[in-house]
């Protein structure tokens, strides 16, 4: 096929757009064009923007040129909005109502106090994330930021302000104190006894004990406070999870430490059995009872934001039946 000499698709391609481009207009003359429009009046809107009558009519006369849309009838004695203009009015007032929104988002955003908080899995799932909502009704000028970790985390390289985290307080801080206790029960699977077994303390030796990472160290405290003699290192089989601790149990897999709570529901259902007692470890020996701890990062007893968040932890707790009965104070 042989093109006319005059037919040049590259000039062709450039002088003849697709319909569907179009050049936004100008964010200034969309606004000018809304003030306009709402006034009815061309030097009202000059008033109101304070510019010139003739500004605003060279305004709107370009921004039709480019929409090629006959947006105002002009008549001797006003304007009045064409059915196109009544159209994209619309649509600009809605989008300069978003953009203002933004902006007022974004302005709120930056002038609210941040709040970094770290938090042990557990605690953050079933304590904190249930009831964050209120407390951020409560105080919609922090922004509260939560991250997890299972071990205590970096307060600098975090930039944190405070950690709720499972232990016994170890953490060299000098701002800490004990929210939740978690007192356990020694269980096992119901034909674990029957395989191997477990009718004295010193048995515990011929089995897998099952534990999380931080939970070690209570198996050690526990063995020594029965007069066990045993590898602790060799026979614990660390998982990642208190669920999958109480799973691997469950299986059959070994011995676990489980929270009360956890261990007395499944002992009800038939899961587990408690084979040497039935009463928590603590009552062997306090220092057995580990527990959730909220740490507060060096001097962060001083913040306002941090204080809103104790004492809205305070009032919680005053309700929840595993509190450690103290007030979070730190005079």
């Amino acid at each position: 096929m042989t093109l006319p000499p005059s037919f040049d698709l590259k000039t062709t391609s450039e002088q003849s757009p697709s319909r569907g481009a179009i050049r936004t207009p100008p964010l200034r003359s969309l606004h000018t064009f809304a003030v306009a429009a709402r006034m009815g009046s061309f030097k009202q809107a000059a008033e109101s923007l304070c510019i010139t009558p003739q500004a605003v009519s060279l305004q709107i006369r370009n921004l039709e040129q480019q929409l090629q849309l006959e947006l105002f009838i002009r008549h001797p004695s006003g304007i009045e909005l064409s059915p196109a203009g009544e159209q994209l009015l619309d649509y600009v007032q809605r989008g300069i109502g978003v953009i203002e929104r933004g902006i007022r988002e974004v302005k709120e955003q930056q002038q609210k106090t941040r709040l970094r908080i770290s938090a042990s899995p557990w605690f953050a799932v079933h304590c904190l994330l249930p009831r964050l909502p209120e407390f951020e009704q409560a105080h919609p000028e922090l922004d509260v930021d939560i991250a997890t970790s299972v071990p205590f985390p970096d307060f600098a390289a975090q930039r944190l302000d405070i950690a709720v985290q499972w232990g016994f307080g170890q953490w060299p801080f000098s701002h800490k104190q004990l929210l939740l206790t978690d007192d356990k029960l020694l269980v096992c699977a119901p034909d674990l006894p029957e395989q191997i077994p477990l009718r004295q303390q010193n048995d515990l030796t011929l089995h897998r004990l099952l534990c999380t990472p931080l939970s070690v160290e209570l198996w050690r405290k526990l063995l020594n406070t029965l007069g066990v003699d045993a590898l602790v290192e060799r026979q614990t089989l660390p998982l990642d999870s208190h669920a999958g601790l109480v799973e691997a149990a469950i299986r059959g897999l070994g011995v676990a430490l489980i929270s009360v709570p956890d261990a007395r529901q499944a002992i009800d259902n038939g899961q587990l059995v408690a084979p040497l007692s039935d009463r928590p470890i603590s009552e062997l020996n306090p220092a057995l009872m580990p527990g959730y701890w909220l740490v507060l990062r060096e001097g962060a007893e001083d913040n306002p934001a941090v204080d809103c968040f104790l004492s809205w932890m305070h009032d919680w707790l005053d309700h929840h039946p595993r509190a450690a009965r103290a007030s979070l104070s730190w005079s």
